[in-house]
């Protein structure tokens, strides 16, 4: 459920902006029905130094109008300039990384607020007015708070757009999706995930298919609605695509096995499907993120290795925590009894989509080499033995890719050390 409201959000991240201009609005009318309304009662209670003429109100509120309108259109030039920055330097799927940042809408909204606050309060604000007025030292107040937003965000730029802090942040928010992974909704449920298929369907069980009814990509599903309607109407349901995957229309989504009467139930509504990949439940695409940072560092035009680098070094790290949760099947169970199952890629397959790209565009790069193994240590040092044995055949498909033709002799020896720290780490 929060995942859904999550990404509901993230598609309408407009709303933010939004909320803030209708609550400038409020105030706006708020502070115009006092000055005009109970204007003589506010000046009797509140002190001289925080009123104003009417006239002075309007000079200010004229003045910040004009100034919130240019720091607006400053800030979205700012904002456009990011974008091309990271489309063209970094991924174009990292631009609703930034996007759809909390920090990026409150900033505009606060403007528009403060834009909508002076421009109501300037309509409504009567030269017949005999009482001084308090709207003018509210706007004020109100452009101190929106410079301070400015100074913030000027500072939130300067670091989103340093390749190493949007590294950093995409890890982050893929380890949140890896540790959330196996967290139930409820203390009856339990996660498990296993190599070999579980049983779920008793005998004389029926199975329906529900088909997509668009094409697109696999965003979230709804586990814990799916395992709720399962047990409240003695339900299996296999869910066939894993999160991430593109599907076309009338592809089957749910296998779901019913025992009686068939469920007259909208299965569609468990399940998200959007123009592109989402970072809420698909721990793939985030590592695909990190790869295309990564990848675009090892091109030509750029030639930034050492970024490449610690790409790979965040990608071990990554692999460290996805490869505990190794299987081929997730398990959603409620009271021990297995309700609802989902596929989701092995070990190797995350190793080898991780890491192909990589080995192929640097395969003559001795440092690239070096910085791949040392990924492959940080995975091995935190894993189980099976995962151990894993890394260790996958190796040899590495060393295979590189051209150790053109290493010299120094060289080989940094790279048969690491070999061998990593075969020393699957030993023991």
């Amino acid at each position: 459920m929060i995942y859904h409201l999550v990404l509901k959000v993230r598609k309408n991240i407009w709303l933010i902006p939004s909320a803030y201009c209708v609550l400038a609005t409020v105030l706006a009318l708020f502070i115009i029905w006092l000055d005009t309304v109970h204007g003589e009662r506010v000046e009797a209670a509140l002190p001289a130094t925080i009123l104003i003429s009417v006239d002075l109100a309007q000079t200010i509120l004229g003045i910040i109008a004009a100034a919130l309108l240019t720091m607006i259109t400053i800030t979205f030039s700012t904002i456009m300039v990011v974008l091309t920055t990271y489309s063209s330097q970094f991924s174009p799927r990292t631009l609703s990384d930034f996007v759809t940042n909390k920090v990026t809408m409150r900033v505009l909204g606060i403007y528009m607020g403060g834009f909508m606050y002076s421009i109501l309060s300037l309509l409504f604000m009567r030269e017949d007015l005999e009482h001084e007025v308090i709207a003018g030292t509210i706007g004020v107040l109100f452009s101190i708070v929106c410079l301070a937003f400015f100074a913030y965000f000027i500072h939130f730029v300067a670091t989103s757009i340093q390749v190493n802090k949007l590294i950093s942040e995409l890890t982050r928010h893929t380890l949140d999706t890896v540790y959330n992974r196996k967290k139930p909704e409820r203390k009856t449920e339990t996660i498990s995930i296993s190599y070999n298929k579980p049983k779920l369907v008793p005998e004389a069980f029926t199975k329906m298919e529900v088909r997509s009814r668009t094409f697109g990509y696999i965003q979230l599903y709804q586990y814990d609605h799916l395992l709720k309607r399962a047990k409240k109407d003695d339900l299996y349901i296999e869910i066939v695509p894993a999160i991430g995957t593109f599907i076309t229309t009338n592809q089957t989504i749910f296998n779901v096995y019913y025992q009686y009467k068939k469920p007259k139930i909208n299965f569609h509504k468990y399940v998200e499907v959007g123009n592109d990949r989402t970072i809420l439940q698909d721990v793939d695409f985030g590592i695909q993120k990190v790869v295309e940072v990564t990848l675009r560092a090892l091109s030509p035009g750029i030639n930034d290795p050492n970024t490449a680098i610690d790409g790979i070094l965040h990608l071990g790290k990554l692999l460290a925590e996805a490869c505990k949760q190794d299987g081929n099947y997730i398990a959603y169970s409620d009271r021990s009894v297995v309700r609802v199952i989902a596929h989701q890629k092995s070990v190797e397959e995350i190793l080898y989509v991780t890491f192909y790209q990589i080995c192929h565009y640097g395969r003559e790069d001795i440092s690239i080499m070096l910085a791949t193994y040392e990924a492959l240590i940080m995975i091995v040092e935190e894993n189980n033995q099976r995962i151990k044995n894993k890394i260790w055949t996958f190796s040899q498909y590495i060393d295979k890719s590189f051209n150790k033709e053109v290493l010299q002799d120094l060289d080989l020896q940094y790279y048969d050390k690491k070999v061998n720290q990593l075969r020393a780490k699957t030993m023991t």
